[in-house]
């Protein structure tokens, strides 16, 4: 049977256009051997072409379609053929219509074995068999339609084969047959899978629907083609042609990624409309993309993009713009395609779980972001729960938000699932990551969805989470006779609350949603708790899904420490007088700032409160600072932080771009409102009782649904800032940071003189009453400030520095300021341990060749040192670092406290390049000590130190790498 070993056959098949022509369709190709079939739920459309001797006109062709499940014979009878010439070759067609087949679709992927019999007066001249599924796949209404039926896209994008595995395992169909059917497990129902034949007669065998075709920027290597007819027919004849055949087939990419702007896109898509419309002709039962990502459906049936909001730029919330088609498809013309975003999420973590270092790549700044300068040991947990947060907002969101944007068709989050790829000899050693659970949840056929903007609250408060119900039932079912029942639980299990709610009929591929109302009870102890759910049909449980919460008891706010200064506040507005009422805060208002003496006060400047009133006492407050005094200004949004500067030491960039904004590319980071908060010091007084877990996103304050216009208020950031000038670092204490590679400042300590100002650009004082940790930080802060303890310049340094090891470099180092890179290294393991190794001239170590953290899963870049690469700033939405002055000497400076006694600080550093190369070390701005290294060599640099407070500068070339540094 040729679909047995297909690959092989189909090597050698010559398929060119199929072209209509007023009502007769002429046909420019067919396979050089063998029958293509092309279905529908009624009808089977084959071409072939006749052998090179010909067939004389007597032939007679009979074909018997029989099913592959019981041996029921669907069809047998003779057809007549249509012979015609094309390109100097032969080929015959037909069509066999008003079939009744049992359709193919991914619950009961019914097949069918077609055999083609050509005889000549009785006697045989030649037979062919192929498999076949009878299916339609077709763009109605905005909508993807399977046989009729509307469908809703549950893709993964990266699945082998292609992916660094050793090549005999992941080419086996005990492989495939594994890797496929454990996605099933997890309701995925498409997979973005590359040419190969075994793959995909498992998947018309397992009902798992494919998107396929050519994801390649270039179109038989051009880009883009000049000769049109000569590149449809290369999609027909080599790159779509060989898997025609397959009903598992769903989507065709013509291209992928491609030029979106300036004249080459419009000669892109120039190309991509003329060859579309010679495609269809070819081939309408399947729907094509034109270009994948950046094409907005211009050249083909849908509308697809690539948004890696939630891990390179922007945050998962962003998915929110989804409502809106005018949000996210900037074309004047209106789109009434299925919207896919066959590319999202990212996350790229490698096999130990952490998330991949790609050397001169966007992930070491998109890691920062999510997972910041937490421990090492750390970095896996949190880069888990990361990738699984925001594979939970792209996908529950898309179908979410259908109700109110019925074209969101489809979802393939390009994420990885496993830990191992090039060391398993089996599917069972891949080892499911915890995104892989996350699916299984979020793409139930039928979803149980909780929206819930308030993760953070009081115990005795009242939450109204909305439960969304999505039926995309397998079957095409309606959901009837079911209900739901919710549960708030503790950590243990224990319920504490229990409801139920009687489902109205939800007709397939619709949605419900239904606000609840939910008392916490008011004796509840600080910890997490769950939002549990279940959908059930008499005791069987249908769906099921949960919201984490924290809650925070009586006294999680009320411990704090009352201020130990008298507090004056300077708060025209009001707001932040109100909120320290609600904290028990003691206060008295001011207008005149001339009578403050320093080291007897706290001055706190409220929210948005830097006015012209502020500005014009500008002076007696830095010399209030001066004189030892405490000064805490909480948030300024852009128009109000201007005027801050005149208050300052530390000059600072007013932040205004949003980080929410769809536009792409975005503009460059950072944006002034931001989540997930790094903390640098997470043992400050600031901190107390507020782990990294609690800084993420906060409780909305508005009421804000997902019927409304905008956004929540969830972001703890809302006017972050910058250092203007980065030396201003060594007089400021970056407390917590946020977003691409750390670039936005959301708390911060400027030393002058005697004293401090403690400068926060978080949205605090319209909160307090609804977000306990927001309730917490503020009092945090004044309780700190109003202390002559604690305020530390510099982080203390107590034990070796191990560079690249973020828990002993113990926040010292922030954003570009310090100028010291972090340097990522391959750990090579399994088939890819003999792969050379390359170093650039600016000092990135590759293996073998830039990338691979998507097509080579298995390879995981670890922190190994740092470079001292500065100066440098960051280039593009990517955040990636770029020389200020390429081909000059790389530095990086640090400042840190050591404990007296200290006389030495003894820095190792290593030379990967095959060069000698040059390092000057200078401390507190003495003396240079300089040593030469070795290729390949590690040297031990000592250099004299004689104070408590170290400023280091190490210069040299980009290439060199600082291992540890010990103060002796």
């Amino acid at each position: 049977m040729k679909y047995a070993n297909g690959n092989v056959k189909r090597a050698a098949f010559l398929l060119a256009a199929i072209m209509i022509l007023s009502v007769t369709a002429v046909f420019a190709g067919a396979p050089a051997s063998g029958i293509t079939p092309f279905t529908g739920t009624d009808y089977v459309r084959v071409v072939g072409e006749m052998p090179s001797s010909g067939l004389p006109q007597a032939a007679a062709f009979r074909v018997t379609i029989r099913s592959l499940k019981d041996g029921s014979v669907l069809y047998d009878a003779a057809v007549p053929a249509r012979r015609y010439e094309a390109a100097g070759k032969s080929f015959f067609t037909f069509t066999i219509s008003g079939l009744s087949p049992r359709l193919w679709t991914p619950a009961e992927p019914n097949l069918y074995e077609m055999a083609l019999k050509i005889t000549e007066n009785g006697r045989l001249l030649s037979e062919e068999k192929e498999r076949l599924g009878f299916r339609s796949f077709a763009v109605q209404n905005g909508k993807l339609y399977l046989n009729g039926k509307p469908v809703f896209l549950r893709g993964i994008a990266i699945n082998p084969p292609g992916r660094g595995i050793p090549e005999d395992i992941e080419r086996s169909r005990k492989f495939a047959e594994d890797y496929v059917r454990y996605m099933k497990s997890l309701h995925v129902n498409i997979i973005r899978i590359p040419d190969d034949e075994t793959w995909y007669d498992v998947c018309d065998e397992q009902g798992m629907m494919v998107f396929g075709g050519n994801y390649s920027g270039s179109v038989n290597g051009e880009k883009p083609p000049r000769d049109y007819d000569r590149a449809v027919t290369w999609y027909e004849q080599e790159k779509f042609g060989p898997i025609a055949h397959h009903p598992s087939l769903m989507v065709y990419a013509m291209t992928n990624e491609t030029p979106f702007t300036g004249d080459i896109s419009l000669r892109w898509r120039k190309f991509l409309t003329y060859a579309h419309g010679k495609l269809q002709q070819w081939d309408s039962t399947r729907v094509y993309i034109g270009n994948a990502g950046y094409g907005y459906g211009q050249s083909g049936d849908i509308c697809d993009l690539h948004r890696y909001w939630g891990w390179y730029y922007s945050s998962p919330f962003t998915f929110l713009h989804i409502r809106h088609k005018a949000d996210i498809i900037p074309l004047k013309r209106e789109v009434t395609q299925p919207i896919t975003f066959t590319e999202c999420v990212g996350n790229y973590t490698g096999p130990g779980g952490q998330y991949n270092l790609t050397p001169d790549h966007k992930n070491p700044g998109s890691q920062l972001n999510w997972t910041g300068h937490a421990p090492w040991e750390m970095q896996a947990q949190l880069a888990d729960e990361h990738q699984c947060f925001t594979f939970r907002q792209a996908t529950e969101l898309f179908r979410q938000l259908r109700n109110i944007n019925p074209q969101l068709s489809g979802v393939f989050p390009f994420t990885i699932l496993f830990h191992n790829w090039n060391t398993i000899t089996s599917f069972a050693d891949m080892d499911p990551k915890a995104v892989a659970g996350q699916a299984r949840i979020s793409y139930q056929p039928v979803l149980l969805s909780w929206e819930c903007w308030t993760p953070q609250v009081y115990a005795g408060a009242t939450i109204r989470p909305v439960a969304h119900i999505i039926n995309d039932d397998d079957h095409f079912k309606d959901l009837e006779q079911a209900r739901l029942v919710y549960r708030l639980q503790d950590k243990t299990g224990r319920v504490l609350s229990d409801a139920s709610l009687e489902l109205p009929r939800i007709p397939y591929y619709g949605t419900f949603e239904k606000t609840l109302s939910l008392r916490l009870p008011a004796t509840l102890p600080d910890g997490q708790y769950r939002l549990t759910g279940r959908i059930l049909q008499g005791d069987s449980v249908i769906s099921q899904n949960d919201y984490p919460l924290f809650i925070a008891g009586s006294t999680y706010v009320s411990a704090v420490s009352a201020p130990r200064q008298k507090v004056y506040l300077y708060d025209p507005r009001g707001t932040t007088g109100s909120a320290l009422e609600k904290l028990d805060v003691p206060f008295e208002k001011i207008s005149a700032f001339r009578g403050l003496k320093g080291g007897g006060a706290l001055l706190l400047i409220g929210e948005n409160a830097a006015d012209a009133g502020l500005t014009g006492q500008a002076d007696a407050i830095r010399a209030f600072v001066k004189a030892g005094g405490r000064v805490l200004c909480l948030r300024q949004d852009a128009s109000h932080m201007e005027k801050l500067n005149r208050l300052l030491a530390a000059r600072i960039r007013n932040i205004t771009m949003d980080l929410d904004t769809p536009v792409y590319p975005p503009p460059p980071r950072p944006s002034r409102n931001g989540y997930n908060i790094n903390p640098e010091r997470p043992a400050h007084p600031v901190f107390s009782g507020i782990g990294r877990d609690k800084l993420r996103y906060w409780s909305d304050y508005t009421g804000w649904s997902e019927s409304k216009a905008g956004f929540p208020a969830v972001y703890p950031v809302t006017d972050g800032f910058a250092l203007e000038d980065k030396a201003d670092i060594a007089n400021t204490a970056v407390l917590a940071d946020y977003g691409p590679a750390l670039n936005g400042i959301a708390i911060a300590e400027m030393f002058e003189g005697e004293g401090s100002l403690l400068l926060c650009g978080m949205d605090l004082a319209r909160r307090t009453s609804t977000d306990p940790v927001a309730g917490r930080l503020l009092k945090n802060m004044v309780s700190y400030m109003s202390s002559p303890e604690g305020h530390n310049r510099y982080p203390l340094i107590s034990a070796p520095i191990t560079w690249g090891d973020y828990a002993s470099e113990n926040g010292i180092l922030t954003s570009v300021n310090s100028g010291l890179l972090l340097n990522g290294k391959p750990r090579l393991t399994g088939s890819l341990e003999k792969i050379h190794l390359m170093v650039t001239k600016e000092g990135y170590e590759f293996a073998g060749q830039r990338g691979g953290f998507n097509s080579r899963p298995g390879l995981q870049y670890l922190p190994y040192g740092r470079r001292p690469f500065g100066p440098y700033h960051l280039r593009g939405f990517g955040n990636i670092p770029e020389p200020d002055t390429p081909g000059s000497p790389g530095t990086g400076t640090f400042w840190c406290s050591i404990p007296s006694g200290k006389s030495s600080a003894v820095t190792l550093v290593w030379n990967p390049a095959k060069e000698p190369l040059q390092i000057s070390i200078q401390v507190n701005g003495g003396q240079e000590v300089s040593r030469q290294v070795p290729p390949g060599a590690t040297v031990a640099v000592s250099c004299p130190v004689s104070t408590t407070d170290v400023k280091m500068t190490f210069t040299g070339d980009r290439r060199l790498v600082l291992l540890q540094t010990a103060f002796r």
